[in-house]
């Protein structure tokens, strides 16, 4: 296993060598401790880098290569379980359309299973069996803010409570940040109207960004099913460089200039 160099270097070695190990079906006698620095060392710094695409598969592998019998157990009871998630999800975003697509605002909502890795930390982690875990689907929403300021469905005086000739001034400062950042909020009002919040955890990344750049508003809701589900809520171009990296930010406001 690699250990040292650029730490983008390190991240794409270390992947490159357990695809390799994992292609092979071979895998050394002393990669344990390989697959434990993998899980601890590694896959943190890809996060950090932004690399999400890379840090999901080198959690995935160390899991495969590292705990197979876990590996192939979790997946099988995942994918019996992908049908009950698909219906709870449904019943659960049927009232949270409703509500978005009244106040006009436009939307992605869309559930995805956690991944094996994922599932197997938190079974670890608290010694819990598959049955024990609540939460083995996230939902997120992606929207796309409007343009303007005087495009929003409900005006900033209003949502801030504030005399006309103040919040004129207000808004003349509002960067696009600040447009996101009150589009969130309002999606996350709505989901609070009808599904009550885990007061401990909710994260504001939007707020303040992870290390990486990560933006986004994840909290958790009790769902109609009486289990807690996770929500993530990005704008259009918080969701494009989690899934790309920071190197993206670039790359997509050049892509958005492209299309208006």
């Amino acid at each position: 296993m690699i250990t040292g160099g650029d730490s983008r270097q390190v991240v794409s070695a270390c992947l490159d060598e357990m695809l390799r190990w994992d292609r092979d079906g071979v895998v050394p006698a002393d990669a344990a401790g390989a697959v434990e620095r993998v899980i601890e060392e590694v896959a943190p710094m890809a996060e950090r880098l932004g690399m999400a695409a890379e840090q999901f598969e080198l959690q995935e592998l160390a899991v495969k290569l590292g705990y197979p019998d876990d590996y192939n157990t979790i997946k099988k009871l995942r994918l019996e379980s992908e049908m009950t998630c698909e219906m709870v999800f449904n019943t659960f975003a049927l009232p949270i359309r409703a509500m978005l697509d009244e106040l006009g605002i436009d939307y992605e909502i869309k559930y995805r299973m956690k991944s094996i890795y994922s599932i197997w930390r938190k079974m670890h982690r608290d010694n819990k069996f598959f049955d024990d875990v609540y939460d083995l689907f996230a939902t997120r929403i992606v929207y796309r803010p409007k343009d303007t300021i005087d495009a929003l469905p409900m005006t900033m005086a209003n949502a801030l409570d504030v005399m006309p000739e103040v919040q004129a001034a207000r808004e003349a400062a509002l960067t696009q940040l600040d447009v996101e950042k009150f589009y969130c909020w309002r999606i996350y009002t709505v989901i609070s109207m009808l599904y009550r919040i885990h007061p401990d955890r909710i994260r504001n990344w939007i707020s303040h960004p992870k290390p990486s750049g990560y933006q986004a508003l994840q909290f958790t809701v009790m769902g109609p099913d009486c289990n807690w589900i996770e929500i993530q809520i990005r704008s259009e171009r918080m969701d494009y460089e989690a899934e790309h990296g920071k190197a993206a930010h670039w790359k997509y406001k050049q892509e958005n200039k492209a299309t208006t």
